[in-house]
Parts: structure tokens; C-alpha cells; sequence
């Protein structure tokens, strides 16, 4: 169901929000630095109107065909051996032109059960490419072990960290 809702959230988007600049698509467990994000998006002045999709990139993954995984697909779904370049949705900023891109292109491709992957499946039947950027981390910072996990020098850079708990999310704003 992440899919559809990526799916419809674009959809609503279309109808809703058609002038939008830029499109933040993150977990409820991600610490965003809103400040860094703003300033990102403001340094990329004019990108509201061509390409831009950062996350974690990942290339080179393939289907999970063991059976009783989570994340399993099989061949009937999907043929290929590789998944197409995307970003993990842990946390992703896009443009709005990209996110009108991905409302476009998802009009034609059938629902897939891992919505990152098709999300840059859209990308891919568009001619697009997603690209890394080193300050969103969705597998987490690996702060140094006997340090201080919520010290605000290993964040101050940052974009977003994936996987916090609410206490920790607490303890990060402070």
C-alpha cells in the first residue's frame, strides 16, 4: 500500500498544489534539519523547474526472490535482474517538475510493491536519474561507539538521519 499511496499523493498533488517548488517525502522516524533542507533547495535556485531527486542512492540492487521475505519479488512481477537506480524513501527531496514527472509516468506503470523502486521506476521510463547526496542518511550517521549518539556535531551538516524513535526524535530537537 506505500506505493498507492505514493501513487495518490502525486495524484492529489496534481490537483492540489500544481505550482509546487519542492516535494519532501520522508518516514515519521527521520530527523530532518529543516534548516539544511531550506537552505539546500534555495541553493538550487531554478531546479524547481528541471530534475532533482536526492536521497540515499542505490544502483545495482536486485529482486529479493526468497520467498518469505518481506521484500520478495517475484519474476512474474519483475523479469529484470536489477532494480533501476532510486533512493531509499527513507527521506527524498524532489522538484516539482520531477514530482509532476512521477505523477505522469505513473499513470502507465502498474502498481509495484516496493514504492522507492518505483519510484524510480517512474524516473527510469522517464529518462531521469535520482542522485546521492551524502547529508541524507537513511541507514543512519554511525556515530563512533563510547560517543555521545545525539551530539549535535554529527547532524550539523546532515539533511535527515533515518530511523529514530520518538524519544530520541525529542532528544534530537533539543
Amino acid at each position: 500500500n506505500l506505493t498507492l499511496k505514493q501513487v495518490l499523493f502525486h495524484a492529489w498533488m496534481e490537483e492540489h498544489c500544481p505550482g509546487v517548488r519542492f516535494i519532501f517525502n520522508g518516514d515519521d522516524d527521520v530527523f530532518v534539519n529543516t534548516d539544511n533542507v531550506v537552505r539546500f533547495a534555495m541553493a538550487t535556485q531554478g531546479a524547481q523547474e528541471q530534475h532533482l531527486m536526492v536521497g540515499q542512492l542505490f544502483t545495482r540492487n536486485s529482486p529479493i526472490r526468497f520467498q518469505h521475505s518481506k521484500y520478495f519479488v517475484p519474476t512474474q512481477l519483475l523479469a529484470s535482474k536489477w532494480y533501476p537506480p532510486y533512493c531509499g524513501g527513507g527521506g527524498i527531496l524532489m522538484s516539482g517538475f520531477t514530482a509532476h514527472v512521477i505523477s505522469r509516468e505513473s499513470r502507465d506503470i502498474k502498481i509495484f510493491p516496493i514504492d522507492d523502486v518505483y519510484l524510480g521506476m517512474c524516473l527510469e521510463k522517464a529518462g531521469l536519474r535520482p542522485a546521492s547526496h551524502n547529508g541524507i542518511r537513511t541507514m543512519g550517521v554511525g556515530v563512533p561507539a563510547n560517543t555521545d549518539p545525539f551530539d549535535p556535531c554529527y547532524y550539523r551538516e546532515l539533511l535527515l538521519v533515518h530511523r529514530f524513535v520518538p524519544y530520541e526524535m525529542v532528544v534530537m530537537w533539543q
